[in-house]
Parts: structure tokens; sequence; C-alpha cells
């Protein structure tokens, strides 16, 4: 067990910096850490790269700061010089802080990088499989591992996530794994509001399946392998709704591919919601499509929610899942994914079980438990730094 700082000892003063707080998981289980941490032992700061309401993001006592006025084109370029030169730390984020934390891997990381405070124990949190993120592996190494090797540790949020950067980088002495916080009360908490959204409250009344997927439109989510298969599925007489949750640069492709597949009746795109969790609640199936992950996010909630889940064999899946104990992981291509989405809307009690798995699972997401984890985490390494 990490030993513990008492409430006598001075505050520790720790900083998160990630580019912004909108949109992907990442920034989401910031939120729920930095708002579950304890106040009386952690004075927190949260800064970002230009400034963003987070008046219903970040809990009271927790201080907000930005580097740039405005998001422009004047500033963008300013900000990417800055960066360039390793000058946005020591001219934006400089502060008498006890942790810095670069909580996001890529850019956050190489501006944090440039800290200037000696004393600071320095974070680099990694999301993903930065190997099968990176496009040339090769040259992602060389241009960023200058920059890992300036930080005390590095924190991974999955076992798979921490065996592919020691691959990587070599650098297994100073990385371990951190798990994300979830909010389990928020998410069940939200999932019984009234979902005032047409959308919501017609998917809600309807009597075929209900499969939800939910991320960014993005190559990484696979949603593309996700409609091909809802395609394969439909054709075969096995109907279905499906409903992707998220916004992005894909929304064309996969517009296209919905209706130059006649799929329009089957199939949307329902854009980014604040509040997925009514639609995550009733679904009969949550679809997991990614070519990779780091540690999924939206798979945990569904679990959380009591939604049964098939996923592809992506980073982090076996932490969460088992050897598909509490749903169904499928190899990573497409035709085994096509299969397991099949199984489970027509093998008959498979959806019921992994209904009580998902139950079952979601029960060992506790945040109170999570963050204590992690704040005890913070505590041990900061001891290690001062030679205590």
């Amino acid at each position: 067990r990490f030993m513990r700082f008492t409430k006598a000892d001075n505050m520790i003063n720790i900083l998160f910096f990630i580019e912004s707080l909108s949109g992907g998981g990442a920034e989401k289980v910031l939120c729920n850490l930095v708002n579950a941490m304890d106040k009386e032992r952690f004075s927190i700061t949260v800064q970002t790269l230009y400034p963003e309401v987070v008046k219903e993001k970040l809990a009271p006592g927790i201080k907000y700061k930005y580097c740039y006025p405005a998001k422009n084109r004047m500033t963008d370029l300013l900000m990417r010089t800055e960066a360039a030169l390793g000058l946005t730390y020591p001219l934006h984020i400089k502060g008498d802080y006890d942790i810095e934390a670069a909580y996001l891997e890529c850019g956050s990381t190489k501006i944090m990088a440039g800290s200037t405070n000696k004393k600071a124990l320095k974070l680099a949190w990694v999301h993903c499989d930065l190997k099968k993120k990176a496009g040339n592996v090769d040259k992602f190494i060389k241009s960023t591992a200058v920059h890992y090797r300036k930080y005390d540790s590095v924190v991974c949020v999955s076992e798979d996530v921490k065996k592919s950067f020691i691959e990587m980088y070599d650098m297994a002495e100073k990385v371990g794994t951190v798990y994300n916080c979830y909010n389990d009360t928020e998410v069940v908490l939200k999932a019984d509001m009234p979902a005032f959204d047409p959308i919501f409250s017609e998917e809600m009344t309807k009597k075929e399946p209900l499969v939800v997927a939910v991320g960014r439109l993005t190559a990484q989510k696979g949603f593309d392998r996700l409609l091909r298969a809802h395609k394969r599925l439909t054709d075969e007489g096995i109907h279905h709704r499906l409903r992707i949750l998220g916004e992005g640069e894909e929304r064309k492709s996969l517009e296209t591919f919905i209706k130059q597949n006649e799929l329009g009746d089957s199939a949307a795109l329902c854009g980014f919601q604040n509040n997925p969790y009514p639609m995550l609640k009733c679904a009969d199936l949550y679809v997991c499509s990614s070519l990779y992950e780091g540690f999924s996010t939206t798979v945990v909630e569904s679990l959380i929610l009591g939604t049964p889940v098939v996923t592809t064999d992506c980073t982090g899946m076996r932490e969460i899942l088992g050897d598909s104990e509490y749903g169904l992981i499928t190899a990573n291509d497409d035709e085994a994914f096509y299969e397991g989405v099949k199984r489970m809307l027509t093998e008959p009690g498979l959806l019921e079980y992994y209904t009580g798995q998902a139950k079952l699972r979601g029960k060992d997401f506790k945040c109170e438990r999570l963050a204590g984890e992690t704040e005890a985490f913070f505590e041990a390494e900061l001891r290690k730094k001062r030679g205590e």
C-alpha cells in the first residue's frame, strides 16, 4: 500500500495541463479525477491552451487557467511557434507547483517537457497505444523520446498501454499504470434524466433492438467497419437500429455510406450529445469497433449502466472485460467483429447473460476508490522525488 500524507503536511500544489477540455475520453476522465480529489490535500490547477467554459466541468475550488486569450489564426500560429521553440511553459504556464502532469500524449507532453521547475514531480500521461497511433513508428519514437526522457514518470492508463510504451521507448524504470477515474454516480443519475431530446424519446419507444456506439468520428474508431457489419446483418434479415453518437472528420464518408447503401431507416449519426447516458442505458447492446484504444471510457460507462458490450480486441479491453467474461471480445478485424455482433443479436440468452455480467463488473468502477488510488500514487511518487 502507498503511504499517505497527513493533514498536517503542506498542501500539494498540482497542475494538470491538457490542450483542451472539449470532446474526448481523456478530457472527461481528467475532469472526473480532479473533481473527485481531496481538496484539503491537493491545491488543483487545470490549464488549457485557449479559454473554455468550465463551470459545469470543474468543481468549485479547482483553479482554471489558459495560455492564450482566444483561438484564432494569429494566436494559433503564435502557439505553434512558441511550442516548437519550447517557450510555452516559461511564458504561459510556470508556477510554484509540486507536481506537473501533462495529461495527454503528443502536444501536451511536448509542451510540458519544457518545464523549468526543477523541484516539481513531472508526469506524462499516455491514454492510448502509441505504437498503433503512430504512422511511422521509428520516426515517431525519434521525435518524441527526447520529451519523455525529461519526465520523472510516465503514467499509462492500462497494462496494455504500458507494455506497448516500454517496447517502444525502453524506459521500464519510469513507467507505471494508473487507471482512469469514472464518475459512476453521475453516469447513473444522468442516465435517469428525462430525455427531452426527440432523438432519445423516439428511440425508447421502438421495438427493434437498439445498438449504440459513442466516440469521435475518426478512423481510429472504426465506424466504417461498424456500418459494414450493420449492412451485412440487415441484408440477412437481422433487423436492428444502429445509432452512432459523436462528431468528427469522418462524418461525410460515413453519411455517404449510409446513403449509398440505403441504410437511412436503420442507421443514424446522432452527433455529439452532452448527455449520451439515457441512450446508453436503453441500448440493447453497446459496440466498440475501434482499431485501437487505451482504456475505453464508454465501455466502462456501459458496464456501469448494465449494458452488454461487444468490442474488438484493442488495448485495455481484456483488463476491463477479462477473457470475454464480462463482455464479448472479438478479433480486431471486420469478419470477427461482424460475427460477434451477430452472435449477440441472434444467440438465445446471450444478451441477457452479458447484461448480468455487465452489471456485476460495473460495480468495480467506483469513483471514490479510483481517485483514492490515484492520489496515493501522486503522494508516493512525490516522496520518491524528494528522497523521503
